[in-house]
């Protein structure tokens, strides 16, 4: 079997870990850019000096000694702890690959994937900080036999919860409210991040459809737009939802391992935040790693190099081992700037089962949809296709989804899945079902 440290040099891991970009379309990206800097706990002291409202400066007679200024207090941060790394054996993965019948070209190629591979699970790493922050005001770390929190300042009254499951509910007035907590101390929220469940909510509210449409307006279906044309108006600031996921592989009862998908961004969080135009919240702080340092003196290519790879030999086991690690601490500079509410629901229900049975339909690509039990009267199908389709929440609104007679062939995909809803008078889902399509060729 062909040597992995002679098929790859350290200064192609070195040219690898310089050119390893960590950009993502992740939310955090734009809230946490990513900065690199050779003195990372001088950098994150320095860029904790919050804007906070600021204290008076003395008036002082002619002649006479200034008065001390001071810092706001700031928490001690060993950011050794923040070293993130992950590491795989080689030597077993290129077994597999020359079983497999792979030569030596192709085996450099699935070498350098999985060096890719491993650094995008540390920067899928940092961005879960980044979120924590936005979700917690706080980086909780509990893995690999380490648990701490470090508390990032955000004050114990920016810190709310409502229930909005009642659509009379006056949301309205608890973001009026909130947003006066971030103004008494200074500060004037700009933006807001939730999840789409937390935005159905809103277009669901009997207080926010009124005031988009008008007393006879209740009931009416709202927008994400409107919802945002409405907060801009009233407040100030836009919403987005964040729905990005991350795969966490659970053991099952057999011992095999199954991929998950997990939010970065809590679903029931609601975070309203003072941002810069830019959308900057605060610093994705990077320094250099113990195996970065390995690599000789920080230099001009330095400051693109935040994920660094190494491999090296182990005689017993004998193996090869890759490894990707990186030295990353999220700095929020202005903690007052930030509400995290909790939002808490009674969805009053959950999601019966429908049987959705698909079969080829008359006209070529299209499907014959069966679905049991029948109909309910007041009712109505919405349906929509599509690849990893999942069923909605209990009470969600599919307004928008396509309409369907319970009759008719629906034109879709064979191999696609589609997802059959069985909504009330207001569009919220009670019942669904999901299956694969076979259509007519």
């Amino acid at each position: 079997m062909p040597e992995i440290l002679e098929m790859i040099k350290d200064k192609d891991r070195l040219s690898f870990s310089q050119n390893y970009s960590v950009k993502r379309p992740y939310k955090g990206n734009t809230l946490f850019p990513d900065v690199k800097t050779p003195n990372l706990e001088a950098e994150y002291y320095r860029l904790s000096q919050g804007s906070a409202l600021p204290t008076l400066a003395l008036v002082h007679a002619l002649d006479t000694e200034a008065a001390i200024g001071t810092r706001p207090p700031i928490e001690k941060v060993t950011v050794e702890k923040f070293l993130i790394k992950e590491k795989i054996n080689q030597s077993e993965k290129t077994q597999e690959y020359v079983k497999n019948g792979v030569d030596e070209s192709g085996l450099v190629r699935y070498i350098y994937d999985d060096m890719g591979r491993l650094s995008d699970s540390v920067v899928a790493r940092v961005e879960k900080m980044k979120q924590d922050v936005m979700s917690e005001g706080k980086i909780k770390i509990n893995e690999n036999r380490m648990n701490f929190i470090i508390d990032l300042g955000v004050p114990g009254d920016n810190f709310v919860t409502a229930n909005w499951s009642d659509p009379e509910h006056n949301i309205l007035g608890d973001i009026a409210a909130w947003k006066k907590i971030a103004k008494d101390q200074g500060q004037t929220i700009t933006k807001g991040q939730t999840s789409e469940k937390i935005l159905a909510y809103m277009q669901n509210n009997k207080g926010i459809q009124i005031a988009i449409n008008g007393t006879l307006g209740v009931g009416a279906f709202v927008s994400v737009d409107q919802v945002n044309a409405l907060m801009q108006r009233m407040y100030g600031f836009t919403i987005e939802a964040d729905e990005d996921v991350y795969a966490v592989l659970e053991k099952q009862a057999d011992g095999t391992l199954k991929r998950k998908s997990t939010r970065f961004f809590p679903e029931n969080k609601f975070t309203m935040y003072t941002a810069a135009t830019n959308g900057r919240v605060g610093t994705g702080l990077w320094g250099r790693s113990p195996e970065e340092l390995a690599y000789g003196p920080w230099t001009e290519k330095s400051t693109k190099q935040f994920v660094t790879i190494t491999q090296w030999e182990t005689p017993d086991p004998v193996a090869t081992w890759t490894k990707a690690s990186g030295l990353f601490v999220p700095v929020l500079p202005n903690p007052e700037g930030m509400i995290i509410a909790t939002i808490t629901f009674d969805d009053g229900g959950s999601l019966d089962n429908l049987n959705v049975t698909s079969a080829a339909g008359t006209a070529s690509g299209a499907t014959k949809i069966t679905v049991t039990p029948v109909l309910t009267d007041g009712n109505s199908y919405k349906y929509k296709t599509g690849e990893n389709l999942k069923l909605p929440e209990y009470g969600a609104n599919v307004r928008t989804w396509s309409s369907w007679d319970g009759v008719s062939d629906i034109t879709a995909t064979t191999g696609d899945e589609i997802c059959i809803v069985e909504c009330d008078a207001n569009y919220k889902a009670v019942k669904a079902g999901i299956t694969t399509v076979t259509s007519q060729a």
